[in-house]
């Protein structure tokens, strides 16, 4: 599956959305533009009116005279594309202007007086925008007559300025959006420089050329680099707990094996090979003592740091439930008082571990109850979390309380077990920086207190 880079995503995504503002701006402007043209032109127009008002005298019969020849020159060119047209109250032309003698322009009723009328309108002949005002004309002898004055403005003088500007308007938007896709590009060159940076130290730190990332980057990007280099941390103390475990079962192993290696069952009677077949079964139990205790040491290893977190209502409910199946026979009640927002701020593996073994360690004690209750509490980054475990079996003396986290120290040796599980417990508790209490319940048995801190 080919992956496209980050860059290129962000490139796709930033040019999408500048092309596409630049098209809202540009339909905004030209929007705004021709509406502002079309009202100066009607601004314009009823100049026009007025200027041939001024112009118009009454003549003999009650009629009006108007020059031929106006002062605004549009009205005096042939096919100018702005023309007037005066009517009388019979719809009947008394004056055209000379500009459009040759227009093949018809004038619509007019039928308000005193009040301008703006409209649009298109024929057979183009397109254009008119203007009508329709005025009542008192003569000496007291008489009125109504005419309509009307001017027109051919659509094709307006749309000439509005090609005019849409091509400039459009230039000069595509000249700063390509200055925009330059400066872009160079963004994000520069922007994400840093995470080619880290890139770069992940590969040295594979080929062995550093331990670490290098902390000179940006501040958004150092909880990344930090959470990489604890992580990075946590698995070189993995390799290092590793190597250190194989060499510690090696060397626990050597005495074991050089026993065994002087073992000789040969010429030997009843009572020595018996001996010596008790002496084998020891050793055998002994070694298989070391690998168990040498496999419990890798177990995951971290600090109060948050890295990852495990609910623990659900991991309390399930590790019980099992536990239920394995004492089936004692019938234990397990009392359960958890927070379901109540979380351990580690390995789930790590927590499975900790509650198991106490867990089971009461089970195994208890008559037929035990009660688990964890207090959890948030106060800024800091997060408390404690976790109680009682049950009601017999407990366990106050000397000998703090000896059961020691590894190998059991409170009964015919109990089966090896004296390992609440040392592992005492081992990962300590690891994660915490605190581990042996106490007695007041149910009358043992009560253990986990207690932890975590922060960032």
């Amino acid at each position: 599956m080919r992956r496209t880079s980050l860059r290129l995503r962000l490139s796709v995504i930033l040019f999408l959305s500048f092309t596409l503002l630049s098209l809202g701006v540009i339909f905004a402007i030209e929007r705004a533009f021709e509406k502002s043209l079309v009202n100066e032109l009607k601004e314009r127009m009823k100049t026009q009116v007025f200027m041939i008002l001024a112009a118009t005298e009454e003549a003999q019969d009650n009629q009006l005279f108007i020059p031929e020849v106006m002062r605004e020159d549009a009205f005096n060119q042939i096919d100018s594309g702005v023309y007037a047209i005066v009517v009388n109250e019979a719809q009947q032309e008394i004056w055209r202007s000379f500009s459009a003698v040759e227009a093949h322009l018809e004038t619509a009723s007019v039928e308000r007086f005193g009040e301008f009328v703006f409209d649009q309108f298109e024929d057979e002949w183009g397109g254009y925008f008119r203007l009508q005002f329709g005025v009542v004309w008192e003569h000496e002898d007291a008489s009125e007559s109504r005419f309509g004055f009307t001017i027109f403005y051919d659509k094709l003088l307006l749309e000439s300025v509005l090609d005019d500007f849409r091509y400039t308007l459009r230039t000069h938007i595509l000249v700063v959006l390509l200055m925009m896709l330059v400066i872009l590009m160079v963004a994000l060159t520069w922007g994400l420089l840093p995470l080619r940076k880290i890139a770069q130290d992940l590969q040295k730190i594979e080929t062995g050329k550093q331990q670490h990332l290098s902390f000179d980057y940006p501040q958004e990007l150092l909880p990344l680099t930090e959470n990489l280099n604890l992580l990075l941390e946590a698995e070189k103390s993995h390799r290092q707990r590793y190597r250190d475990t194989l060499s510690n079962l090696a060397h626990s192993l050597k005495t074991p094996l050089a026993i065994l290696k002087g073992l000789n069952f040969s010429n030997l009677n009843t009572n020595e090979q018996d001996e010596q077949q008790q002496e084998l079964e020891s050793q055998i139990q002994r070694m298989d003592e070391i690998i168990q205790y040498q496999l419990y040491r890798p177990t995951g290893v971290h600090s109060g740091h948050i890295l990852s977190s495990t609910a623990l209502l659900p991991q309390i409910e399930k590790l019980t439930a099992a536990l239920k199946k394995v004492y089936r026979e004692k019938a234990i009640v397990f009392a359960i008082e958890c927070d379901d927002k109540a979380r351990f701020f580690g390995d789930e593996g790590d927590l499975m571990e900790l509650l198991g073994n106490v867990v089971d360690n009461a089970c195994k004690w208890t008559s037929d109850f035990v009660r688990i209750n964890v207090q959890y509490s948030v106060f800024d980054d800091k997060h408390s979390l404690t976790i109680q475990i009682e049950d009601n079996g017999p407990g366990i003396k106050p000397e000998l309380r703090e000896s059961i986290l020691k590894r190998g120290q059991r409170i009964d040796e015919q109990t089966e077990g090896q004296g390992i599980g609440l040392s592992v417990v005492a081992e990962l508790v300590n690891q994660y920086q915490g605190t581990i209490t042996v106490a007695g319940s007041e149910l009358g048995g043992a009560l253990f207190i986990l207690n932890f801190n975590f922060s960032r």
